[in-house]
């Protein structure tokens, strides 16, 4: 993944969860390179190569017009310093 990579996570809603390959296949063609697919769960991972807020919109309208989709979300990342910091 580059810098600039964005990271989702896509939920299949129950009645698509037998077309999956076939969802996996539309996000793909929409953009979206596939990291990984939780069959169990009807999650799909993956990233996209956002140069900024406008392609992470786009990206998202994208994914979101797939049918069987149900929820496109962001990932996003949080920290805490190490304890000897003086900031917490």
């Amino acid at each position: 993944m580059s810098d600039q990579a964005r990271e989702w996570i896509l939920t299949v809603d129950d009645q698509h969860l037998d077309r999956l390959d076939e969802i996996v296949a539309a996000l793909e063609s929409a953009g979206l390179y596939i990291d990984r697919v939780l069959t169990t769960l009807g999650q799909i991972a993956g990233h996209t190569d956002a140069e900024d807020a406008r392609d992470a919109i786009s990206a998202r309208a994208s994914f979101a017009a797939v049918t069987g989709i149900s929820t496109v979300d962001a990932v996003q990342h949080f920290g805490v310093a190490p304890p000897d910091e003086e900031v917490q």
